[in-house]
Order: structure tokens, then sequence, then C-alpha cells
């Protein structure tokens, strides 16, 4: 080959290269230099083919597209659903029977002595069984036996085994308590006592202890 023509391609050649890569000026001079020296010295270069330029937006673009199709592949997770509050309603309040109001009877204690006994007071249901009482201390001229259920009752004293007094002796609120306890009122009948929830009955006085033994009925409480 022509040697001039072939250092003009090489010359063309060495241009291509310095436009292609970032070189400078100086580095263009350089490779035409080397170029004109090789073909003086009858050496062939044969050109390295440079690794081919990536561009980066492909790049990018083939990536989000495969990222944008993975995920449309995907199913997306399940959100969790937050639980309903469950209102409760409370449960009705238990209902009582009302309970039975009771009333109650008093009254003054006396003895056909010098003192007064320690006594217990004893109010009879009248029409059943019921009883209740009250126990009072040596010299307690007054009683209240409270706590009756509404009802009629008959009220009889018996005398305790304490303070020198003879036990078992028996007192009732009779006919001859308001007779005046005076002689002529011989009537020991035991007066029927109304007691009304809410109410003490007062004036109950079982102060007869002139009824012949075995009138009223024994202290019921051993």
């Amino acid at each position: 080959m022509n040697t001039k023509l072939l250092l003009i391609i090489i010359c063309f050649f060495g241009l291509f290269v310095a436009g292609c890569s970032p070189a400078n000026e100086q580095e263009a001079e350089q490779i035409l230099s080397g170029a004109a020296q090789t073909t003086v010295a009858g050496v062939t270069i044969i050109p390295e083919t440079p690794a081919a330029t990536l561009d980066v937006n492909l790049i990018v673009t083939q990536t989000f597209a495969a990222m944008t199709a993975q995920a449309a592949s995907q199913k997306p997770a399940a959100t969790p659903q937050t639980p309903t509050a469950t209102q409760t309603q409370p449960a009705p309040a238990a209902t009582l029977p009302p309970a039975v109001a009771s009333g109650g009877v008093s009254g003054q204690l006396m003895y056909p002595s010098s003192g007064i006994p320690a006594l217990r007071i004893v109010a009879f249901q009248v029409g059943c069984s019921n009883i209740y009482h009250v126990d009072t201390v040596l010299g307690k001229n007054t009683y209240e036996l409270d706590g009756l259920p509404p009802a009629t009752y008959r009220v009889v004293a018996y005398v305790l085994p304490n303070g020198g007094f003879t036990a078992g002796l028996s007192g009732g609120y009779s006919q001859m308590v308001p007779c005046g306890l005076h002689y002529g009122c011989n009537d020991h009948t035991l007066i029927n006592v109304v007691v009304t929830a809410g109410h003490v009955t007062t004036g109950v006085d079982p102060n007869d202890y002139y009824a012949p033994q075995g009138t009223f009925p024994p202290d019921p409480i051993p």
C-alpha cells in the first residue's frame, strides 16, 4: 500500500479516537505522533475496539419497568382491620324484695317489791308461734322491744335469776294494768297489741304479777 495513503488513514483514525475520548489536545498530538512513528517503522497496529458506552437513561428506564412489573405480579398484603369496639350493656341490677318495715313496743316496768329485777320481755305473735324478746338489767324501769313485723302481739315479762329475786315469776300486760292494778281489778286477760310498720307502740306495761299461777304462758326461752 502507498505509504502516504497509510499515513493518512492512521491520522484519520487517530483523530477519530481523539474525538470519541475525553482526551485533550496534547493527548491527540501524542496519538498522531505515535501513529506516524509506527507507520515509518513498518508496524501495522490493529486498533482495539473500545468497549460499548453504557446508556444510563436506558438502564434506569428498564430497571423501573422491571420493578413495576414485579410489583404488579405480587398480591398486596392484607390490611389488618381495626376491631370494632363492642359496647357491652351493663347487667341489670338485681332487684331485691323490699325489706318489711318493722315496728316495736315500749313501756314502764315495775315489781311488787323494793326493787325491779332483771326482766325478759317477750312478745308473742298472735296466731302463730313467733316470739321476740329483749332482756333488761337489774333496776331498769323501762324497756323497748324493736324489730317486730307488723302484727298483733301479747306481751309478758319474766323475772331472771339474779339479784336475789325469785326466777320464773311473770307479769303480763293484761286488762288489770289499765285498771290501775287496784283492789277489785280482777281481769288478767292479756291485751292484744297491734304493731304497725315504722311505729313504736308505747304504754305496753307488763306489770300484772297478781294473776293466778299458770295464767300467762311460761318463758319460752330456756
